[in-house]
């Protein structure tokens, strides 16, 4: 019961989101808000950068998830509670924590910025917050735990039997890897790939506040939108326009998935 509350919670948000995407400010029916979000180069420009961000986000946070996930999956129980801890602290601290975190390491004072300069390696700070360069590390650093637990869960539950039986028959570490382990932790990896690449392209906090206002996505304009220009109905407008977006995603996702187990 709880979850059919929470369920028909959601349905009627976005019941009430998509009819009021199709009116106006005066409350008449019309398309008009969806024709100036594919019209107007200056609110695609937020989608594209989203997508943009994500695409290549999405995989970097895969390399750096990948060989963590497997780590903790070939690890005796003590490192492997050890790695976990540190991932569920991290997954459960808040966003803002995790974000201000991320500024005292790389801001123009931070910890990275103070250890070049204290080496003569540099001669001013390196420029990466409030810029694109400091929202994709907060979007590849931050949502790595969504990337990590699916591949874990996956790689835990291959039997090592099939990796000590190629190694047998000759098959060298890299060829046991390629041909057994990613093949058979794929299904874990498009889950990751997925969680992460929705949350890069739907985050708000991250580039709210690494971008500092110069580097906005498009749920920052969705709330400008909404909040500051008090313009309801065209924020909806953007808002079913992401969501569409992310159930295409979802579906080519799917058959991607799909072809995959077929395939094996």
């Amino acid at each position: 019961m709880p979850g059919v509350l929470v369920i028909l919670a959601f349905v009627a948000a976005l019941t009430i989101t998509g009819v009021l995407s199709f009116h106006d400010q005066q409350g008449a029916l019309t398309l008009k808000q969806y024709q100036r979000v594919v019209s107007d180069s200056y609110y695609l420009e937020y989608f594209w950068r989203s997508l943009r961000i994500a695409f290549y986000c999405t995989p970097t946070t895969l390399l750096l998830g990948y060989p963590f996930a497997y780590v903790m999956a070939r690890s005796s129980s003590g490192v492997r509670l050890a790695l976990t801890l540190v991932l569920v602290v991290q997954f459960f601290t808040g966003d803002v924590v995790r974000v201000y975190a991320l500024i005292l390491v790389f801001g123009n004072n931070g910890v990275i910025n103070r250890f070049l300069l204290d080496f003569g390696l540099i001669d001013a700070p390196i420029r990466l917050l409030f810029r694109e360069a400091g929202v994709a590390i907060g979007l590849i650093l931050i949502p790595l735990p969504l990337m990590i637990f699916p591949i874990y869960s996956v790689l835990k539950n291959i039997e090592s039997n099939l990796e000590v039986a190629a190694t047998s028959l000759g098959a060298s570490p890299i060829r046991t890897f390629f041909h057994i382990t990613l093949p058979l932790s794929l299904p874990g990896v498009l889950a990751g790939v997925v969680l992460v690449f929705l949350f890069d392209l739907t985050a708000y906090v991250i580039p709210g506040m690494l971008g500092g206002g110069y580097f906005k996505m498009i749920a920052n304009a969705i709330q400008e939108q909404a909040l500051a220009i008090l313009d309801t109905p065209f924020a909806a407008a953007m808002a079913m326009l992401l969501l569409a977006i992310t159930l295409v995603i979802l579906y080519l996702v799917h058959l991607v998935g799909s072809r995959l187990r077929g395939a094996t």
